[in-house]
């Protein structure tokens, strides 16, 4: 009975993975069209929901939220599924509080253009909750492939090592602010992101923890 319901779960967290991605993307691409003048190679995602943009507030709360809040469910879905793994559970649960993090920074928009200088209390927080919540998922996918390689997926903990790595390298570009800062951004966020619904899929096709 228990292996029935966490099928019915995997599938419930895959499809809250796929809309809260389908969100994001449709609203980023939408977004990206309507601010004049803007370049998602330079600019950060955050940019098209900071405060006095044109596309502001649609962003930041049809946009950001929902994603984040639907990469939680993942996250916690995920951790249930595979609770008898103590390793899988806190793979999982950085997951999910990467989740969090990104629903804090979308609830506490940035400044204008996302400028440092000067920063309002909700810009502060929004840096804070944003930092935090990349470094939770890049902990989240390190463990969540280190688990893997102990529990006969190889392919999953292949594409979690390149997921940190370009994930690494992509923070790093975010927190430099380098002039690509928004490819650096994107790129970071679809390692996650593609990690994210591997994971969702094997876990899908039956993917388990083996019993402690």
């Amino acid at each position: 009975m228990s292996r029935v319901a966490d099928a019915g779960l995997s599938r419930l967290a895959f499809a809250a993975l796929v809309a809260g991605l389908a969100v994001l993307i449709g609203v980023v691409v939408w977004a990206g069209w309507t601010y004049p003048g803007y370049d998602h190679t330079r600019q950060f995602m955050s940019e098209l929901g900071a405060t006095g943009a044109v596309t502001g507030r649609t962003v930041s709360i049809w946009g950001f939220v929902p994603n984040s809040v639907l990469m939680t469910v993942f996250g916690v879905l995920a951790a249930w599924i595979l609770r008898h793994s103590a390793l899988a559970v806190t793979a999982c649960l950085m997951l999910a509080a990467f989740g969090v993090g990104m629903t804090g920074g979308g609830v506490y928009p940035c400044d204008f253009e996302c400028s440092r200088s000067d920063p309002s209390p909700a810009s502060f927080r929004h840096d804070v909750f944003g930092g935090v919540g990349y470094l939770c998922a890049i902990l989240g996918v390190g463990l969540a492939s280190l688990w893997a390689r102990r529990s006969d997926a190889p392919g999953l903990a292949r594409l979690g090592l390149v997921a940190v790595i370009v994930s690494v390298v992509g923070f790093y570009g975010v927190i430099a602010e380098v002039e690509r800062a928004g490819l650096f951004q994107r790129a970071m966020e679809s390692a996650i992101a593609v990690f994210m619904l591997a994971l969702g899929w094997m876990l899908m096709r039956g993917l388990r923890s083996g019993r402690s």
